[in-house]
């Protein structure tokens, strides 16, 4: 559970204060009801908030002791110095990334662990991000596009090392290429995957019910 701790997660957990009701998270996260009502079921599921469930409302958000911890742990790194997995971040962004997920893939890094460096980038100075739309989006600073571009290794020279490799892949022949091709596997069904997803379509709506409920009341 803790290695499915998105960007997301911390930078909602750090949009939420004493004075936020459930009903006014979308407006604090700038996302519809229902993308506020899946980022509250969401943060509920990984114990990093609980909330209340009473009608009409309003209903308050409480961070745990668990979402405190995390928010604790990225204050720490923030003050760790940039090191080459930073800088291979900012490299993407300034090759058009722009979200996470595009990060995650790219780099082949853990989403908690790629959460840690952008939240420590962000308090750097190096990028800013942008909720919307029940998402987060990632732009470079002015500095961090500096220091992107100082320590992109010249074209000339990646081109030099890339070279021996592209010749090696197209000396193989389509036969050697189908023989080193492992057969694909039929994709297993995950029972608690199913389960994770149900119990946090629940969730997110008793949420959505509980907002439009409190609307009502107040008109």
């Amino acid at each position: 559970m803790p290695d499915e701790i998105t960007f997301m997660d911390l930078a909602s957990l750090l949009k939420i204060t004493p004075n936020t009701p459930l009903e006014k998270l979308g407006s604090a996260l700038n996302a519809s009801i229902f993308d506020a009502s899946n980022m509250a079921g969401s943060l509920k599921q990984k114990d990093l908030i609980t909330f209340t469930a009473n009608y009409p409302g309003p209903n308050t958000i409480t961070i745990t002791d668990a979402g405190k911890a995390l928010i604790q742990e990225a204050d720490a790194k923030s003050t760790t110095p940039i090191d080459p997995l930073d800088d291979s971040i900012l490299n993407q962004l300034s090759g058009g990334k722009r979200l996470p997920i595009e990060l995650q893939n790219t780099l082949s890094i853990r989403p908690r662990d790629l959460a840690m460096r952008l939240y420590k980038l962000n308090k750097q100075n190096l990028l800013i991000y942008e909720l919307k739309n029940g998402g987060v989006e990632l732009l470079l600073t002015e500095q961090g596009f500096l220091r992107s571009k100082s320590t992109q290794p010249p074209k000339i020279a990646t081109q030099a090392m890339q070279s021996p490799q592209q010749q090696t892949q197209q000396s193989t022949s389509p036969q050697q290429a189908s023989r080193q091709t492992p057969p694909m596997q039929a994709p297993q069904s995950n029972g608690s995957s199913r389960k994770a997803a149900y119990g946090l379509l629940v969730v997110a709506l008793i949420i959505i019910v509980l907002v439009v409920l409190y609307s009502m009341h107040k008109l």
